[in-house]
């Protein structure tokens, strides 16, 4: 581009001086800065490019103020002198006013210093049309510039393409062997028994599939390691091209054997172990050289794109061929929301010197495919490289000493394997500490604070977690304060539907993680495995180490998670929750959970507190997941530059902060797309109405109590009984009344009827005979007139409390609200079905599910409700009040909740509720106040369900 003496600097010296600060970055590649005849049949001169072997080059485009976006685009779809391979995607920059005035060398010191003087957006597309992202130019330092050049080293387009690509020709490949297996004579029972039992698959066609993925997977390794590996080479190692070349064009398994075994001597066991016993399971059939022919070439396929030292391409495999992940708890965490996850909680490590970030060790006690660790790993050999590391022998180092992966799954710990290696596939390692933990815990046995030996010996066979062993050959040790750095994506599960749980005998161990004064009780069954993974992490890091998980949403909100959340909050500080509350669809930060998740990040106290203290959550909500490894790293970097205040947006979501004075009290604020809702749901909690419209308060009368304050909860299902035609519990058997002829003399309000239960006032829905007297007995004194929906539909539900008229059992949706007097379960009722009842309790029990918000059992009476029972003027005028208007309002036909907005019903409700809590309905500034309050609280996604008919109504709606 044309010159322009700016200062003491010309913008073409700038661009000399960014080239060689990135060739002094520690990356490995070339930057050359205004080449001439670079670009093919063209005269321009990119600012900056940069070469790195075969990887896809990067073009960097420059100018000072905003980014060069215009120059940027004219590159697309065009390639360099010698080169094939378009750009789709090029890096604009803007450098900052302020160094207008600098000589070269002040500008030299701004870059090492790693100021943050750049603003970045990137440029994709084609020749036909262009892509600008983000809409707001990013903020960046220098180093953040080195990552944007990773990124683009690896176009995210192509690379989704090819691995759909890659995924569909294992696919075939695997369909092919299952077929040669199969019509081998009296041997295919033989074979495909042993091929489940090796790869862990239930199914003969899912083994083969898995088995060729595996196949692959080595002998992409055997091609990297013959070009790379010093001690390869020097006993000929030779790639599968050459075995090819040397036998008429055809791979034959046993040379391929004999050189993973080669492999395997050296080490690389963790790689190569279940491929050779895989292919060695039996008589594979006639077409395996076929479909070894067929790998071999989608391998080469596979290193077009060189792009395996950012991507996990195993993962990807992993999570398009296996169908089971959801009983094996083993779902892929996308790699953009890996890359988010490890680049904000590694930023945390900044402080530390580079050889101090040589020595961490960094742990994934649940690694999957590797995808979370490797982008751990990632994050921190760019801080080291930033730091000035230049260690040569770093990732043989990193790999033996420092990377902790464990896992129960064979090919989770063979994937995680090959994602390591092929972080530098040019440096051998000899051991390492990835392993399969065969105990029936998994690497849940670390629970036992007598246990740290874990066993080296990866694969089919694996050794189980061993303690007090005299012999420590083939042993790593993860002790008590040696993990610096617990990344990962523990598995959700826990028994229910059938559902088995992925590991057992855990009782026991939570009992002795949970021994003594300082003992860990971050576990709950209730919560699942991820509750479990987080004990473990906490009892196994070392002070000043950062946690960072990827969790499932209703850990903030559920009461069975009340005793991790009070774990967290004791042992650790700096918390961060980030949420994605995309409006559009529920996105899952794993690759197919369905469920709403969140990442937690968070850095453990230096010295371990005897208890609890308040302690401020940093609460972000992203409009949308990130969709690209650049976005990932983006938004973490946004995060991360939050500034000091409650609450506020960012350029892609929001962000609150809340302080917690009661010991594991729901994080209200994570999951809400809209922080001023936050600021509502923690005002009211503090005995105050904000009004985000003029930013005022409004003091209500009456302090926040709880629900266990006002009533006790009655018996549910279990002990109440069970629907006809289910599994025989509790004291009645019940039937839905209109299947009955006669009404019966037990009725229960048993199952949530959104179409026939949209009045305060309700009738029950079922009828019970008794199959326990005694038990049936007992339930007779436990019936109410009052009765809390655990299960909050919002879309379809209209009531949060009930009131009948006859007291009845309650059931499965409804649980029955105990000595309550009628005064006070008026207000209750008033108060539940209000704007009011309904923000905080959207706050208190969102959950995974789109649209449901679902307080558990033991959670009840936790519920925050005002002191109506109070012996108080003020609660006796809300008793007074709500009395004078109860008849009325509950025979009122309500909408859905979500439909809040519109429902003058409910508004009635709003103004008789605002009354008993001490505000004027008459005064116009309220009225407009609880109006705003409804359309911030059906416009959440946890609400609205992102239903298109609600999101259409609320746009629609004029007052």
């Amino acid at each position: 581009m044309a010159g322009q003496v700016i200062g003491g600097l010309h913008e073409q010296e700038a661009n000399s001086v960014i080239a060689d600060w990135l060739n002094d970055a520690g990356r490995g590649w070339r930057a050359d800065a205004e080449r001439t005849g670079a670009l093919a049949d063209s005269n321009d001169r990119p600012d900056i490019i940069i070469r790195q072997g075969d990887r896809m080059p990067v073009i960097i485009e420059c100018e000072y103020g905003s980014p060069a976006v215009g120059d940027a685009a004219k590159r697309l779809g065009r390639a360099l002198v010698n080169e094939t391979r378009a750009f789709t995607e090029v890096v604009a920059v803007g450098i900052a006013d302020v160094c207008r005035g600098d000589a070269r060398a002040a500008f030299r010191q701004r870059l090492d210093a790693n100021e943050r003087i750049f603003t970045i957006q990137l440029v994709s597309g084609d020749s036909a049309g262009s892509r600008i992202w983000p809409d707001v130019p990013m903020p960046a330092a220098p180093s953040d510039l080195a990552a944007y050049c990773e990124y683009a080293q690896v176009p995210q387009a192509v690379i989704d393409r090819k691995s759909r690509n890659i995924a569909q020709r294992v696919e075939s490949a695997g369909m092919k062997l299952h077929e040669s297996i199969r019509r081998t004579a009296n041997l295919q029972g033989p074979t495909l028994q042993r091929l489940r039992e090796v790869v862990g698959c239930e199914r003969d066609d899912e083994a083969a599939r898995t088995a060729c993925a595996i196949w692959l997977i080595a002998i992409d390794l055997q091609n990297d390691l013959a070009v790379h590996s010093t001690a390869l080479q020097n006993v000929n190692m030779p790639t599968t091209q050459a075995l090819r070349e040397n036998n008429l064009g055809v791979l034959l398994e046993n040379y391929l054997l004999d050189c993973w075994r080669a492999i395997k001597d050296l080490n690389y066991l963790p790689v190569m172990e279940l491929a050779i016993d895989s292919l060695r399971a039996g008589e594979m059939g006639t077409d395996l050289p076929d479909v070894l022919h067929f790998l071999d070439d989608t391998s080469r396929m596979l290193n077009v794109l060189h792009a395996k030292h950012i991507y996990n391409f195993a993962g990807e495999l992993w999570q398009r061929l296996v169908g089971d992940r959801e009983e094996r708890a083993a779902h892929y965490t996308k790699p953009e929301t890996a890359e988010l996850l490890a680049t904000l909680s590694a930023r945390r490590f900044e402080s530390r010197t580079a050889e101090e970030l040589r020595g961490l060790n960094l742990m994934d006690a649940a690694c999957g495919t590797g995808t979370l660790i490797g982008a751990g790993e990632r994050a921190l050999r760019r801080l080291y490289a930033l730091k000035g590391g230049r260690d040569s022998e770093l990732h043989r180092h990193r790999m033996e000493e420092r990377l902790i992966a464990l896992d129960v799954n064979g090919i989770a710990g063979t994937l995680t394997a090959k994602r390591l290696t092929d972080l530098d596939v040019t440096q051998d390692y000899g051991k390492s500490k990835i392993a399969v933990v065969t105990h029936q815990a998994g690497s849940l046995s670390l629970l036992d604070p007598k246990i740290t030996g874990i066993t080296d010996y990866l694969g089919y066979g694996g050794v189980s977690a061993t303690p007090g062993l005299n012999n420590e050959m083939g042993l790593f040790h993860i002790s008590h304060g040696s993990v610096h750095y617990a990344l990962m994506n523990p598995p959700f599960s826990r028994p229910r539907k059938g559902r088995v749980q992925a590991t057992t005998g855990l009782d026991k161990l939570r009992r002795m993680a949970a021994k003594g004064r300082n003992g860990y009780t971050m576990s709950h069954g209730q919560a699942g495995l991820a509750s479990d993974f987080g004990n473990l992490c906490n009892m196994r890091m070392a002070p000043d180490g950062v946690f960072a998980h990827v969790l499932p949403l209703t850990a903030a909100h559920a009461g069975s998670w009340k005793q991790w959340r009070a774990g967290l909050e004791k042992d650790f500080q700096d918390i961060v929750a980030i949420a994605n509350v995309s409006q559009l669809e529920l996105q899952s930060m794993s690759a197919d959970t369905g469920m709403g998740e969140m990442l937690v990040v968070a850095t453990k106290r230096s010295n371990r507190p005897s208890r609890w203290r308040p302690t401020e959550i940093l609460c972000v909500n992203l409009d949308s997941a990130p969709a690209t490894l650049a976005q990932g790293y983006a938004f973490a970097q946004e995060i991360a530059a939050i500034p000091a205040g409650q609450a506020g947006l960012l350029n892609h979501g929001n962000y609150t902060r809340i302080t917690q004075t009661e010991e594991g009290f729901p994080w209200g604020a994570v999951g809400n797309r809209n922080y001023e809702l936050s600021s509502v749901g923690a005002a009211l909690l503090e005995r105050e109405a904000y009004d985000p419209l003029t930013l005022s308060t409004h003091a209500l009368s009456l302090p926040m109590a709880t629900l266990g304050d006002l009533a006790d909860t009655g018996p549910t299902h279990h002990l109440i009984g069970y629907p006809k035609g289910s599994e025989p519990i509790g004291a009645f058997e019940w039937t839905p009344l209109k299947q009955l002829a006669t009404k019966p003399a037990q009725q229960s309000l048993w199952a949530a009827d959104s179409k026939a239960q949209t009045t305060i006032a309700v009738s029950p829905t079922h009828g019970g005979a008794i199959i326990d007297a005694a038990l049936a007995k007992r339930m007779a004194t436990q019936r109410s007139r009052w009765f809390l929906s655990r299960n909050m539909r919002w879309t379809s539900q209209a009531i949060a409390v009930a009131s009948t008229a006859a007291v009845e059992h309650g059931g499965r949706a409804w649980n029955a609200l105990q000595n309550l007097p009628d005064s006070t379960g008026q207000c209750i009722a008033l108060y539940s079905n209000s704007i009011f009842g309904g923000i905080v309790r959207n706050a208190y029990g969102q959950s995974t599910q789109a649209g449901r918000a679902q307080i558990q059992v033991g959670a009840v009476l936790g519920l925050p409700c005002p002191a109506f029972n109070a012996d108080t003027p003020e609660a006796q005028h809300a008793r007074d009040v709500a009395g004078r208007h109860f008849d009325r309002l509950s025979k009122l036909t309500l909408e859905p909740f979500a439909y809040c907005f519109r429902d003058e019903n409910r508004h009635e409700i709003d103004s008789v509720v605002a009354e008993m809590l001490g505000l004027d309905p008459a005064d116009g500034a309220v009225q407009e106040m609880l109006a705003h309050y409804r359309m911030l609280f059906a416009g959440e996604p946890n609400v609205n369900g992102r239903q298109k008919s609600i999101l259409r109504a609320i746009a629609e709606y004029k007052p």
